[in-house]
């Protein structure tokens, strides 16, 4: 009994209310309704193309140097400091301007 009366309520409540809205109103909700969805399919679709993109692989980076590789640097006549002949040689390369 109770759910008849409430449901009976919402019907008398939406029948007041239907009347106070104008038929510009209606339209001009719709209107933007449209909007919203048109909106939100957009956002949809560039959410999937995120994902899409988000399971490819990236880029290839550029290269990184091979630790298990021996690099020569010519330094020419520069100046040295310690052992011309070492094992290791460490070598600074800057621009004096």
């Amino acid at each position: 009994m109770r759910m008849a009366v409430s449901g009976f309520s919402c019907l008398i409540l939406s029948l007041l209310l239907a009347g106070c809205a104008t038929k510009e109103d209606v339209d001009g909700l719709k209107r933007n309704q449209r909007k919203l969805k048109k909106n939100q399919e957009r956002i949809l679709a560039k959410l999937d193309q995120i994902a899409k993109r988000a399971g490819q692989p990236s880029k290839k980076q550029p290269g990184q140097p091979d630790p298990n590789t021996v690099y020569s640097f010519p330094i020419g006549n520069s100046a040295i400091k310690g052992n011309k002949d070492a094992l290791v040689t460490i070598v600074e390369v800057s621009d004096f301007q």
